[in-house]
């Protein structure tokens, strides 16, 4: 096999562990929503406990990219795929950190009441997947103009994000447990938090792909 032709195997073998620690990152998000829709402290005890398989499939990742920088010396186009590669790779590893997150808010402490979330936190929650997953789209595919859509239901996103985090928080005095409630203000910022990183992604595949820097959602 000539050198370019054993680089070019290996560079595929990057996209498909990114694209695979994608899916993982992905099943953590659904599982933690799942674990708070229906109080199931058994999934988000799983969801805690599996975090771990996302920081090490990022590590490995990144141990692969960096490899191939220091044994390939690869040309500035590759480079570039190698870098954003692993700048993905580390904004899907902070996602499943937010997805852990949520596990443990409905976890809480031992005497912990159940959550019982809001329909508006779970409006949020199914438009944060859907942006996410049309993020994973975006590193699948290369899609431009898929990039342009997440942008614009991400600004749906921060919008809803402001509308449940005022009425959250108005609502903390009155609610019978407050220490509880204010859970879900940490649950919606994380939410909010996944939406911004999944603008992130899409942003370094565009650099990837088109070597542009841009700003989807300024």
């Amino acid at each position: 096999m000539r050198v370019r032709d054993h680089f070019d195997a290996e560079l595929a073998s990057l996209r498909h562990q990114v694209q695979d620690l994608g899916t993982q990152t992905n099943i953590a998000i659904e599982r933690a929503l799942t674990a708070l829709t229906n109080q199931d402290r058994e999934l988000a005890q799983e969801v805690q406990q599996d975090d771990r398989l996302i920081n090490t499939a990022q590590r490995a990742l990144e141990d692969h990219a960096i490899a191939l920088v220091a044994l390939q010396q690869p040309v500035a186009r590759d480079l570039r795929s190698i870098l954003s590669i692993i700048a993905i790779g580390s904004e899907l590893e902070r996602i499943g950190d937010y997805a852990k997150g949520i596990a443990r808010m409905v976890l809480g402490g031992e005497e912990a009441e159940p959550l019982e979330p809001p329909a508006d936190l779970m409006q949020l929650a199914t438009m944060v997947q859907g942006v996410f997953g049309r993020a994973l789209d975006v590193i699948s595919n290369g899609d431009f103009a898929a990039a342009q859509v997440l942008a614009a239901e991400e600004a749906e996103v921060d919008l809803l994000y402001r509308q449940v985090k005022h009425t959250l928080a108005h609502g903390l005095a009155s609610h019978p447990n407050p220490a509880r409630a204010a859970d879900f203000l940490l649950i919606a910022h994380k939410l909010e938090r996944i939406g911004d990183r999944s603008t992130n992604i899409a942003e370094r595949v565009v650099y990837w792909l088109n070597a542009q820097v841009v700003e989807l959602n300024p």
